[in-house]
């Protein structure tokens, strides 16, 4: 799919995460036999036959296969963490969703090398060392996954994104997509049933990021197959979410309910503008309070913006919220608020002191208005 990378890693990856699935690897990998080459395309043509049907797309030319080991994956993606990732660390810091001593870095780096199978184009890359078994229900539904990927590549066209609301927005369908499928396919051919990513791990913020296309994406696919069919599915691609909003509230998708552009204006050097979206503010309350709480709250987002810039002095970041009420807003006063005290934050005047940053948070109407101040280093 032809998509500009912000935050979310390019490929399209498949996370060991579940209790099942790690469990699982645990208790294979004393297994010494890899599946060959061979039988590892083999095991994708014939899955790919099964996949079509269920999407009732007919591929345009069999995908590509090429079978990798983990080394490969960590020196081919992994050797250079974009700069953009590293902008998004410190953005994590000053927002106070991530520690003091956090390492995006090594989360990324992580990120990379739990990965089973992925697709790039009209290629699937499948890491040998979990192909074990042929018959196992977690790989078949791995690759139907990907193949769903090929057949997306094939059939449709994405633009570049700018934002990560957007971004995230856009990847929930294509992995929501993908999941669909993998699920039907798994249960048409009565495997047992393989575990989706339903829920945050709430201790690694960077990931959970990535993981919300996956928590959102599938009731997102399932809410419009509902209302109507693969024909919606695929009309949702010529006209597609920009938000997560919508993918979060698919209701809202189909009556495109209005959102809000959020003009923040600085007069220091702008290093990075963007959308943090609703989902960023799920995993914020939820991280700090619930999801159940959390996806309330993300219900009463409008629209937000964030710009990162430095001056002479500190790092700055203005993030301007805003909600469907001046009460909303309110609301989320006294929940950024509370991060503040759980983080042991000291107020002298009107700031708040965490370690080395300096924040100050106010709302005007129904908009929160959030400045977060660093020494020039974060790491």
């Amino acid at each position: 799919l032809k998509m500009r990378s912000k935050v979310l890693i390019v490929i399209a990856v498949v996370l060991i995460i579940t209790s099942f699935t790690v469990g699982y690897y645990l208790s294979i990998s004393r297994v010494e036999y890899y599946l060959s080459s061979s039988e590892i395309k083999g095991l994708v043509k014939s899955i790919a036959e099964e996949v079509s049907i269920i999407r009732n797309l007919t591929f345009k030319e069999l995908p590509n296969v090429v079978v990798v080991n983990k080394s490969y994956v960590v020196s081919t993606w992994g050797s250079k963490v974009p700069d953009e990732v590293l902008i998004f660390g410190d953005i994590l810091k000053m927002t106070l969703l991530a520690p003091k001593d956090y390492n995006i870095s090594s989360s990324y780096s992580d990120l990379l090398g739990i990965w089973i199978a992925a697709s790039v184009g009209n290629t699937v890359y499948a890491v040998q060392e979990y192909f074990m078994d042929s018959k196992s229900p977690l790989i078949h539904r791995v690759l139907a996954h990907e193949l769903t990927h090929v057949l997306q590549y094939q059939y449709f066209r994405i633009p570049p994104t700018r934002t990560l609301d957007e971004l995230l927005a856009i990847r929930s369908l294509i992995e929501g997509d993908a999941d669909v499928v993998a699920d039907k396919y798994v249960s048409i051919k009565g495997y047992e049933v393989v575990s989706r990513v339903s829920s945050l791990t709430l201790k690694d913020p960077f990931i959970d990021i990535q993981l919300i296309p996956y928590i959102f994406g599938s009731r997102f696919v399932e809410y419009l197959l509902s209302v109507g069919g693969w024909e919606l599915v695929n009309k949702v691609y010529e006209d597609l979410p920009k938000s997560m909003k919508y993918v979060m509230f698919p209701e809202k998708y189909l009556v495109r309910e209005g959102l809000a552009d959020v003009v923040v204006n600085v007069s220091c050097r702008v290093i990075h503008e963007d959308v943090l979206g609703p989902s960023y503010i799920y995993v914020m309350i939820s991280k700090y309070f619930n999801e159940s709480y959390a996806l309330s709250m993300s219900s009463e987002w409008l629209g937000d913006r964030v710009v990162y810039c430095i001056n002479s002095t500190y790092k700055v970041l203005n993030w301007v919220i805003k909600w469907s009420s001046t009460k909303s807003a309110e609301d989320f006063y006294r929940v950024f608020n509370y991060v503040l005290s759980f983080n042991n934050a000291t107020l002298v005047g009107s700031s708040w002191f965490v370690n080395d940053l300096r924040l100050s948070i106010y709302v005007v109407g129904d908009e929160v208005f959030i400045k977060s101040y660093s020494s020039r280093s974060l790491n």
